[in-house]
């Protein structure tokens, strides 16, 4: 008898576990191969299940919009994916880039980031892998002017803005290796910098210029890629570290990859807000804000003629300061959302406290902006004897956080000093709801002063308690 009438002749349970251990991709062959094969397999959502659970993790109800309702989609999915990462052809990586971020932002959809097998299973294809970065992360339109010739950006729009979000979820900012390519920071911080594009249609944030609210990936892209330029130089020059969350690819871009306790509502008949926020707001955070010296600044916005539009500025070489600032929030109140808001979850409130960290860095020695960056005097603003003044090193910090309507996670946060809110900042959490990367986004004057100043700022949860450090809470007022 030959080997495939003993299979064949094999009753169902012992069939079935001999099919549990052939390759995934290897099923649809064997279905080609008899008849019987084929009965057995189209269909059988428990052998696709076993499958797919051997390799990936078991996928969220958000993950299955993209990977398919049904384990057999699921798996033909990853499969596919699996196929085209492994493509050393750079046109059969792009033939559906579309669906090929789709299931990798679906992949960075799962149940517990601590041990996530598509994690291993992403970073195994991008650790080291030049075609896969070069092809799939580097299609936005700051590609135009930056990196090497192997990147080239998207045609359409969508596609430029997906590359940037991968880019994003990805984590490290991709740079040209060869001798003729152009770093990406120069650019970036163009675009950064750059006062048009802050103003009431962009909501003064990292959202797209129609006043939708919609996340502008390609501004977080640049946001990122400076941030990350500028502490990795801190971390050369000064020694101080910021943990792996900047270093480690797609780590901390998942749902709950970052402190968060997640309490449960139904023994309660009157929870506590804590217990209420799904945000995972109370707790110690840690942030990062950038900025330029002001005469540097003014003179890149305002000290020639406006390139046309749609035409970047000149990159800027210049070093920024950095201010690491601590926070210690909690939640005030707990809404439901507005008409203009995600209707999924509801809006939270928070107040706290906030200090500068003294270990911070400053490139410009000669900088008049010496103090501490909120401590600027607006009223001097583009007045030759514009000058920092000092403040204490506490001030109050109040926001709130909802869904957008596409179902991004919005932080808008307001910093205080002697009764007075002075400086705003609107972010997007990177990863979606207590992601470990954090919030990344803008910070400006709070009255949106059109001559600025502005810059990039990125914050991000340090413990799910309040650092001792920054006092009690009734200490303040608050």
């Amino acid at each position: 008898m030959s080997s495939a009438g003993v299979l064949l002749d094999l009753p169902h349970e012992l069939l079935h576990q001999v099919l549990s251990n052939v390759r995934p991709s290897d099923l649809a062959p064997l279905r080609l191969t008899c008849t019987f094969l084929d009965k057995y397999i189209t269909g059988n959502e428990l052998l696709f299940k076993e499958h797919f659970l051997q390799s990936w993790d078991e996928p969220t109800d958000k993950a299955t919009i993209a990977l398919g309702s049904t384990w057999e989609a699921r798996l033909q999915s990853v499969i596919w994916l699996e196929k085209v990462l492994d493509s050393g052809d750079p046109s059969a990586k792009l033939s559906d880039y579309q669906k090929v971020v789709a299931v990798i932002a679906a992949l960075l959809q799962v149940k517990d980031p601590d041990d996530s097998r598509n994690l291993a299973f992403l970073t195994d294809f991008f650790e080291g892998d030049k075609l896969n970065i070069d092809t799939l992360l580097c299609r936005s339109s700051l590609f135009e002017t930056a990196g090497d010739v192997t990147h080239i950006p998207a045609e359409t729009e969508l596609e430029r803005q997906l590359s940037a979000q991968l880019h994003c979820f990805y984590g490290v900012p991709v740079d040209p290796r060869g001798k003729k390519g152009k770093p990406t920071h120069p650019w970036a911080r163009s675009r950064v910098y750059d006062l048009r594009n802050y103003d009431t249609s962009t909501l003064w944030g990292p959202f797209r210029a129609d006043g939708s609210d919609r996340v502008d990936w390609e501004k977080m892209e640049a946001i990122m890629i400076v941030l990350a330029y500028n502490m990795n130089v801190l971390v050369e020059e000064a020694d101080v570290s910021f943990g792996s969350i900047w270093a480690v690819k797609f780590r901390g871009a998942m749902p709950y990859s970052g402190p968060h306790k997640h309490a449960s509502l139904f023994d309660q008949v009157d929870p506590p807000l804590k217990a209420r926020d799904p945000y995972g707001v109370t707790g110690t955070w840690l942030r990062v804000v950038c900025f330029l010296d002001y005469h540097d600044f003014y003179a890149f916005n305002f000290g020639s003629s406006p390139p046309a539009n749609g035409e970047p500025r000149p990159p800027i070489d210049t070093r920024e300061a950095i201010r690491f600032i601590k926070l210690g929030i909690k939640v005030t109140a707990v809404e439901a959302p507005g008409p203009e808001d995600g209707q999924d979850l509801p809006v939270v409130h928070f107040k706290g406290v906030a200090r500068l960290i003294h270990a911070f860095w400053d490139p410009n020695a000669n900088s008049q902006l010496t103090g501490e960056l909120l401590s600027i005097n607006l009223g001097l603003i583009g007045n030759s004897d514009f000058l920092a003044h000092d403040v204490p090193d506490d001030f109050r910090y109040v926001g709130s956080v909802r869904l957008t309507k596409d179902g991004n996670v919005r932080w808008t946060s307001f910093s205080i000093f002697q009764g007075e809110e002075r400086w705003r900042s609107e972010g997007i959490q990177v990863g979606g709801l207590c992601s470990g990367r954090g919030v990344l986004g803008t910070w400006f004057d709070k009255d949106f002063d059109p001559h600025g100043p502005a810059g990039p700022t990125a914050f991000w949860k340090t413990s799910n308690d309040v650092d001792p450090s920054l006092g009690s809470f009734e200490d303040i007022g608050l």
